[in-house]
């Protein structure tokens, strides 16, 4: 479980490199960085924490995948959720403030939660590097890492070491993005991190690069009660556009928790142990995706079945992939400060805020269980806030010419009440 993170662009970006597999493995190969460590101990489950509230979570990925409607989409909502909760370390004012109303964190103490969140999860951590695709382990088996590679000469923000490695259980290592020798170490950790099934990190960093934050997360679990192949056959789907296609399709009759409401119905595929469940959501014909307050029903519907039901259950199998330009996808969703050239990150490092954030995921669904693997890459410069004399917002009504030639002749002119209306 260690960080990464990389610097480039204007006066040096810092890269964030944040990747996530759910439903895979961990690998070792490639060099060994030289890691350090901030003299504190992971905090791990915290004596007064409640059980991490998935709900923002749930509505995060809602709101995202509502983005494209009509397209097949995977991410790994905790996965982006990690990813910034270290970025979380070190912000501050609005940035601060909008990642916890995002992510539900706590913001008198937002590290805990995310630490007491990892180690709950960690008793299904285990042997990574052998996990198959088409073999998920009798055991299920969740894997969460974090590591930051820094240039030699970055000057992280006070106290910034010492929170990620007490809430989200990093080290630092030390990497040569100058002499263009970081990205052997970047692959190294993330097939050692992802079994092999990620091979390399999403992007090699500049040489102006001073931090690359990185983090895994993986999971391979099977299903309670597995599909029979026998009763895998094609069977007709029908897309948005009313097409349809054959998709190889289990079929399988087992006692479930089902639950309806308006606009949609769902039911619960336990995986083996571990508190792990797929939960299936079908739309009313006709309906996009579910909203984020869909969402919220399903979950409370699943969640308050305190019986089963027999349900036929008629499932294809998929694998899709998906990329996701989180840079445009999350200002919407109300994480837009930390974007802006006064992103209120000098807790990581001086005068930071991230200049782009991207998002890849893949998932594959088969009778014996699912693997998915998900990277995330944030970017953040450390370039200086350019020099202003005057700052003028047009917030309230105002005027405007449009004027040509020297004698500057006004062409059209106008008065702006309301930029809403025509």
């Amino acid at each position: 479980m260690r960080s990464s993170t990389g610097t480039r662009g204007r006066r040096g970006t810092a890269v964030l490199l944040v990747g996530a597999l759910a439903l895979a493995g961990c690998a070792s190969a490639g060099p060994e960085p030289r890691q350090q460590r901030a003299e504190v101990e992971f905090l791990g489950v915290a004596a007064e924490a409640a059980d991490f509230d998935g709900a923002a979570l749930s509505r995060l990925a809602a709101d995202l995948l509502a983005q494209s409607p009509d397209k097949n989409s995977v991410l790994s909502p905790l996965s982006i959720m990690l990813a910034l909760a270290m970025l979380r370390e070190g912000a501050s004012g609005q940035s601060a403030a909008q990642l916890d109303a995002v992510l539900g964190l706590d913001p008198e103490n937002p590290g805990e939660a995310v630490a007491d969140l990892r180690a709950r999860l960690g008793e299904l951590d285990g042997e990574v590097g052998t996990i198959d695709r088409k073999e998920p382990p009798e055991s299920p088996l969740l894997h969460l890492a974090d590591a930051l590679f820094v240039a030699p000469d970055l000057e992280l923000g006070p106290g910034f070491l010492e929170r990620v490695a007490r809430f989200h259980d990093a080290g630092v290592d030390e990497a040569d993005f100058r002499g263009g020798k970081a990205k052997a170490l970047l692959d190294a950790w993330v097939r050692r991190e992802t079994g092999g099934l990620v091979e390399e990190a999403p992007s090699e960093p500049a040489p102006e690069t001073k931090l690359v934050l990185m983090n895994a997360v993986l999971l391979a679990a099977r299903w309670a009660e597995p599909f029979d192949p026998a009763n895998t056959f094609p069977s007709d789907f029908t897309r948005a556009d009313g097409s349809t296609v054959k998709p190889e399709t289990m079929v399988d009759l087992s006692t479930r928790r089902f639950a309806e409401g308006p606009g949609w119905r769902a039911v619960e595929l336990p995986y083996v142990g571990g508190g792990l469940a797929m939960i299936l959501a079908l739309p009313d014909e006709g309906a996009g995706p579910l909203t984020a307050q869909q969402w919220d029903e399903v979950r409370a519907g699943i969640s308050s079945q305190s019986s089963t039901s027999k349900v036929v259950l008629w499932l294809p199998r998929w694998e899709l992939s998906t990329a996701l330009d989180l840079k445009k996808a999350l200002p919407p969703l109300g994480i837009e400060r930390v974007f802006a050239y006064t992103g209120e990150l000098d807790g990581v490092f001086p005068e930071a805020f991230v200049s782009g954030a991207s998002h890849v995921a893949s998932i594959t669904v088969a009778e014996k269980g699912t693997v998915a693997a998900a990277v995330t890459q944030v970017e953040a410069e450390a370039g200086s806030a350019p020099e202003i004399d005057v700052e003028l917002r047009l917030d309230r009504p105002f005027d405007f010419q449009i004027v040509v030639g020297q004698g500057m002749v006004p062409v059209f002119a106008g008065h702006v009440a309301d930029p809403t209306a025509g």
